[in-house]
């Protein structure tokens, strides 16, 4: 046992520092000196966060020197290329739209055209039947007007939706800046004037499209309603010509106007976008 020198407190042998003042036991411990120069700055030195690296800086360029070409690295160079780039919005031109405002009047004017022709005669129908091998008896003939049929019904129909059609495509032809919505897109029209070039051909080639109106009106080819039909049932089937007649024609040509109207409006629909 020891007692420690400073505060008088026992100690064991082997203890170099003691347990309640905490000061050194050893006498042989040496402090090393201070410089006074490290003395003075040394709560400064010992407290300092490291120094931030040091940007070098690039030598002065002499005058007339051409300014060095800086290349990317390699993975920016490649990220740049297979990024995509963005468009700037373009800016919609204002105006009148002189395409769609010409497919608007072609549209409208061949639809009204149309409706009208649907209350002329179509056709007049010869219906013979053959006696011989080289001699044929006319029983009757009979002139329809479009809406008899069920094609010049469906003509009605087709004629008012180009009109309708033009009468719009002629409304946003006033502003080339105007949005036109999927419904008024002239794609549609061509499957309207499609519709009634067909219904145009069947009328003038096939005679059984006419078979219910020749049965409605069977007194103006001067038969009964029961006569007609019995001819129209013979087997083999009766022999019809049909010769067209000014209104189909002119419903044909409307069918096709409208047509290249909606070409013309395509045309002009697709500048917009």
């Amino acid at each position: 046992m020891k007692i420690c020198p400073h505060c008088e407190a026992e100690l064991k042998d082997s203890v170099i520092r003691c347990m309640r003042c905490g000061r050194s036991l050893r006498d042989d411990v040496e402090r090393e000196p201070v410089p006074a120069a490290a003395a003075v700055g040394s709560v400064a030195s010992t407290a300092a966060l490291p120094s931030a690296p040091s940007i070098p800086v690039a030598p002065a360029r002499p005058a007339g020197t051409p300014a060095p070409v800086v290349t990317p690295p390699p993975n920016l160079r490649e990220s740049m290329e297979q990024r995509p780039l963005r468009a700037l919005p373009r800016r919609r031109a204002w105006g009148p739209d002189w395409f769609m405002l010409l497919a608007g009047i072609m549209a409208a004017a061949a639809g009204a055209i149309a409706y009208l022709t649907v209350e002329h005669p179509w056709v007049h129908l010869d219906i013979t039947r053959a006696e011989t091998d080289h001699e044929e008896a006319l029983i009757t003939a009979l002139s329809l007007r479009g809406k008899a049929a069920f094609v010049g019904t469906a003509g009605v129909w087709l004629a008012v939706a180009l009109m309708a059609f033009g009468l719009v495509w002629f409304f946003y032809g006033f502003q080339r800046g105007w949005t036109m919505p999927g419904v008024t897109n002239p794609a549609l029209g061509f499957l309207v004037t499609t519709a009634g070039i067909i219904s145009t051909v069947l009328a003038s080639m096939v005679w059984f499209v006419w078979e219910d109106a020749m049965v409605a009106h069977a007194r103006a080819a001067g038969l009964t309603k029961e006569a007609m039909q019995e001819l129209v049932d013979l087997q083999p089937a009766p022999l019809v010509e049909i010769e067209r007649l000014p209104g189909l024609a002119t419903f044909g040509l409307m069918m096709g106007l409208g047509f290249l109207a909606s070409a013309i409006g395509w045309y002009a629909y697709r500048r917009r976008d």
